[in-house]
């Protein structure tokens, strides 16, 4: 398989979560994600482990994308590659639109996409966005509250 092949599905991948992200659709968006989940912001980086916390996290930014009246998502796809026969990095820049006005300057994000029980899946999100964006965000919410979990269960030892 080549590189062609490689961003086809990537971006396949791309206009599904987007679609489903804009929909509020998160059954199909967290059908796309493989858990556990690795994602980062320069100024996050946590695992998402359970279906709960891509939810938590899918839920803050779409509710941060109807706040800014996002519209549109527009992912291109820049580079995609395969690593082996079941592993995919991909490098791609969001675009968030409300109508014709841009929301937010446009961002990159490096994935890594991988094939599992004949599903391609992303596994890892790397997002150059910091925590006014949707995303940095959410992450940053997400990380707090693992934080103070983990502090409670310290606490109560």
């Amino acid at each position: 398989m080549g590189n062609d092949c490689a961003k086809k599905i990537a971006e396949a991948l791309l206009e599904i979560t987007g679609t489903a992200m804009l929909a509020g659709d998160f059954d199909t968006f967290a059908a796309c994600f493989q858990l556990p989940h690795f994602i980062s912001t320069a100024d996050n980086k946590t695992v998402l482990e359970t279906p709960e916390d891509l939810r938590e996290t899918f839920l803050r930014v779409r509710e941060d994308y109807l706040r800014k009246q996002v519209t549109d998502m527009v992912r291109h796809c820049d580079v995609a590659a395969f690593r082996d026969p079941d592993t995919i990095a991909v490098a791609h820049t969001t675009h968030l639109l409300s109508g014709n006005y841009r929301v937010t300057a446009p961002y990159p994000c490096y994935s890594i996409m991988e094939h599992r029980d004949g599903v391609w899946r992303v596994s890892s999100s790397q997002y150059a966005v910091d925590t006014s964006t949707s995303v940095g965000h959410a992450l940053h919410v997400h990380a707090e509250r693992k934080i103070r979990q983990q502090s409670k269960v310290r606490n109560s030892e």
